[in-house]
């Protein structure tokens, strides 16, 4: 068996020598000879699974090879070697849903693919334990059978690993705060290769750090999460008819509204614009309550809106609407662009920006062929309370932004290639249209949510200054070489964007 494994390495490093970018594949041979089960190739079978497995078509770039790790010590092993050449640019995979371009996956370069390490376990009461490859399902799958929960994404088969790291937004959010907050203790590689916990106590600022800093500081590998009862709740998904979309915005502005905040109600709007069918727009709420006794609560101002072309609202395991929602994202492949922007709630804003959405958006969507669009409205939600943990999002306890702020994610969808540049500027124009009609209201917030941020975004400036400088302390103590900064893609701390820093020390 020695001998044959023996014989494969050799074939694959002279193979991988003579081909691609001979630095990176050199570090790939490295990888090869210290985690010889955990290294896969371009013209292997478990290396197109994984290309196919990024379920937007742009993301679906080719590494020089795939690492996937099996425990938290091979994640250190490749850090360690990737750290030493900062020349090779790595990215890490949880579930791949970011649809930005190189957040995870990259061309020529290393992508460590963290799917093996999915293993959910519920240790003690009160607590679930969850590897940073885990996909939300995962962890209902496990929760749901015994009747709790834990704060993980609604889409099942959202990553865990980036969803928790940038805020997090839960069923259970309204009543406990950004998923984040729910967090016990991470385990982390850094880029020493040194393995650490980051809790309330241990790592205590890489603790915060990580709670809405992404991969600025290190690799999460496992998830130590708060769980509680839980049985089923209410919820599902409504399409209407044409005319309700002036009673749904004003039913979304009843549900804002400071008075009307209800812990139990959470959900989004979403108006849908199909360029097959054009000028169409089709209103869809998909809303959740988490007390099915009381249901809809403050919902029923959204989902009592008729006619209705469809409704499958019902009462239902936790983990069956996150599986439903998964089909949209499980169907057939396409390009698909997003960016975001905050502002509190008033009595017009939200009816002004779906104005201006719906009169621009089929001047963009009809220049090229099977582009859609969709604009999304969601609320805000709690900060962590006096006496808990902080996180890095940049809320204080004093403030309430669940009870007003709204977040809106505006979307392109399509196939053709050669649409995205125009698209990426449509949205770009899009983001400033609407920021622009916030500031003539005076409702315009600085929040940018990381998990629905464009990479022309900035949302860790959106955090305030006191977070950013948190940041930045952390990544510089904890990550001293800037090998988070300078070669994994990304919203990055010191520079902005999501191009990896090269000269970080002598800029910052």
């Amino acid at each position: 068996m020695l001998a044959s494994t023996l014989a494969v390495f050799s074939l694959l490093t002279a193979v991988h020598a003579a081909t691609g970018n001979a630095n990176t594949t050199a570090i790939c041979n490295s990888l090869l000879s210290a985690l010889p089960t955990d290294i896969f190739w371009p013209e292997s079978l478990t290396y197109n699974a994984l290309i196919t497995s990024y379920p937007f078509l742009q993301l679906r770039l080719h590494p020089r090879c795939i690492v996937r790790p099996k425990s938290a010590e091979d994640v250190s092993t490749a850090v360690k070697i990737l750290s030493k050449h900062p020349e090779v640019k790595f990215a890490i995979k949880g579930g791949g849903h970011n649809a930005n371009v190189g957040f995870n996956n990259v061309d020529d370069g290393v992508t460590i693919d963290m799917q093996s390490l999915n293993q959910v376990n519920i240790p003690q009461k009160g607590v679930v334990t969850a590897g940073a490859g885990a996909l939300s399902q995962d962890v209902y799958d496990v929760t749901d059978r015994h009747n709790i929960s834990a704060m993980v994404g609604r889409v099942g088969v959202v990553g865990i690993g980036g969803f928790l790291t940038g805020g997090g937004v839960s069923f259970f959010s309204p009543e406990q705060g950004w998923a984040a907050d729910a967090i016990i203790n991470m385990q982390v590689v850094l880029s020493s290769g040194a393995i650490v916990n980051a809790n309330q106590t241990s790592n205590s600022d890489l603790f915060t750090a990580l709670k809405g800093g992404q991969n600025n500081f290190g690799i999460v590998t496992r998830f130590d999460l708060r769980s509680f009862a839980a049985g089923p709740i209410w919820g599902g998904r409504i399409t209407y008819g044409n005319g309700t979309e002036d009673a749904l915005l004003r039913g979304f502005t009843k549900f804002k509204g400071p008075s009307n905040y209800d812990p139990y109600a959470s959900g989004w709007l979403t108006f849908d614009y199909n360029g097959a069918r054009p000028k169409l727009v089709t209103p869809i709420s998909i809303m959740w309550y988490t007390k099915p006794e009381q249901q809809p609560g403050v919902l029923g101002n959204i989902t009592n809106v008729k006619p209705k072309l469809a409704d499958s609202t019902l009462i239902a395991p936790i983990g069956e609407f996150a599986r439903n929602a998964s089909m949209a994202v499980k169907g057939s492949p396409k390009r698909t662009i997003w960016a975001t922007t905050t502002f509190r709630i008033s009595p017009t804003i939200v009816h002004n920006i779906h104005r201006l959405w719906k009169d621009l958006v089929p001047k963009i969507c009809d220049q090229y062929p099977g582009v859609s669009s969709q604009l999304t409205f969601q609320a805000t939600m709690p900060a962590p309370k006096t006496g808990t943990p902080p996180n890095s999002l940049g809320f204080t306890s004093l403030e309430s932004p669940e009870k007003d702020l709204v977040f809106l994610q505006i979307v392109f969808t399509f196939t053709d290639s050669s649409a995205t540049e125009g698209l990426q500027s449509a949205l770009k124009d899009f983001v400033r249209i609407f920021n622009a009609a916030a500031e003539d209201e005076g409702v315009k917030h600085r929040f940018v949510y990381l998990n629905f941020a464009a990479s022309f975004q900035d949302p860790f400036a959106g955090y305030g200054a006191d977070s950013l400088s948190l940041l930045r302390r952390v990544a510089r103590k904890y990550d001293p070489q800037g090998v988070f900064q300078r070669q994994v893609g990304g919203f990055k701390v010191f520079n902005g964007t999501s191009k990896p820093s090269s000269n970080w020390h002598h800029r910052y």
